[in-house]
């Protein structure tokens, strides 16, 4: 009587093919997992602009000053504006046409101006609470949002300037979007930019809307798919390695399959 086979294991050298193929895997799978997580932070719809907030030098409660949230330095520059008529009517470019369009060009203004690159949504509203902060407690408020709809963006911002005098401040809001402009109740400077300067005093409204398409969409390049296959191969190679290599030995309390010996010897 021959004695039953021992149990068939994987042999040291498949067990290290597999453990290789694995690791090989998910060397290959990281460049892509750090790209998903690096574009989920800076994919979708982007604005850049400025805000202009000023008044005259003499005003009592000073010129306005926008202070900007620790979590928008990195994207929020601020420098001091100033405007003097005087100073553009001697100038050689100074012909008085700007005064006929804006009367406010005529005014002597202090205060200050906020540039802004690559704000989310979600961070273009907070710049309504920048521009009511910077002119103090004088009881104004600016609510400013943007939503996309299929391939459209839509801007939408409600003021009251109620607690501002029209001869001695005044504000504008310069906004650019990441596509052209279909339609504006303010002056558009390009394709994709438009800018408001509200009559201060009374109430204002903002609204713009930009088509294009949505980046968020666009925003995975070939190379992540070709990431992704190389992914799926070298998941499967793992896979089938695996199968392949795995333990043919019979479970707990399975007959063992009879030789080629035995099975003769039992049909004799």
């Amino acid at each position: 009587m021959h004695p039953s086979p021992g149990p068939a294991t994987a042999s040291p050298v498949h067990r290290r093919i597999v453990a290789l193929c694995a690791l090989v895997a998910l060397l290959m799978c990281s460049p892509l997992l750090a790209g998903c997580l690096k574009r989920s932070t800076t994919v979708g719809d982007r604005f850049s602009g400025s805000i202009v907030a000023a008044s005259s030098p003499d005003n009592p409660a000073g010129t306005p000053q926008i202070d900007v949230p620790d979590s928008m330095t990195d994207q929020v520059s601020v420098s001091e504006f100033s405007q003097d008529p005087k100073q553009n009517a001697d100038s050689p470019k100074g012909n008085g046409t700007d005064s006929d369009k804006n009367p406010a060009a005529r005014l002597r203004l202090a205060g200050t101006k906020a540039s802004f690159v690559d704000l989310t949504m979600g961070q273009l509203a907070q710049l309504g609470d920048m521009i009511a902060d910077s002119f103090g407690d004088i009881g104004i408020s600016v609510d400013l949002s943007a939503t996309r709809r299929d391939g459209i963006v839509r801007f939408r911002g409600t003021a009251d300037l109620t607690g501002l005098l029209p001869n001695r401040d005044y504000l504008e809001l310069n906004l650019t979007f990441g596509g052209p402009i279909s339609a504006t109740n303010g002056e558009q400077l390009s394709d994709n930019s438009v800018t408001w300067s509200p009559t201060v005093g009374e109430g204002a409204d903002f609204t713009a809307d930009a088509e294009y398409s949505d980046p968020a969409t666009a925003a995975l390049p070939s190379w992540s798919v070709f990431f992704g296959l190389i992914c799926l191969i070298a998941v499967g190679a793992v896979v089938l390695l695996a199968y392949r290599s795995r333990s043919t030995a019979p479970r707990p309390g399975k007959p063992t399959p009879p030789t080629g010996a035995s099975a003769g010897t039992r049909t004799r």
